[in-house]
């Protein structure tokens, strides 16, 4: 496979991050898995999530997060309100991230976030 870069489509995803040698990076779904859901439910919506014949998809860290918000434009499809990372703060609060203003913060796991899954290649 020759050099990948940030938005092209592959292995059922957008590519919205690679390293230096463009080799590995990291994909998002092309749509979010749900409307909103806990924490605890976008955990298990992103790891039961199957496309393509991959099963590796996961709720991406705070730092992942951020990444996957400043290619929003290229991998298209968000709304404008918060999404879960899978980074927890605390026993009962995690990160998200509002793909509005570029607030990123943390909230109760039981409180509401937009889910999108992402996959290392």
């Amino acid at each position: 496979m020759g050099k990948i870069n940030i938005g092209d489509e592959d292995e059922n995803g957008i590519v919205f991050w690679v390293d230096e040698n463009g080799e590995h990076g990291l994909i998002a779904a092309k749509k979010d898995i749900s409307g909103e859901a806990d924490w605890n439910e976008a955990m298990e919506f992103c790891n039961e999530y199957k496309i393509g014949g991959y099963d590796n998809w996961r709720l991406p860290t705070d730092e992942e997060l951020n990444l996957l918000f400043l290619q929003k434009d290229i991998v298209g499809g968000f709304v404008r309100f918060s999404y879960w990372s899978a980074t927890e703060y605390a026993a009962h609060f995690a990160f998200f991230q509002h793909f509005l203003s570029g607030e990123r913060d943390n909230d109760f796991k039981d409180n509401t976030c937009y889910v999108r899954a992402i996959r290392s290649f």
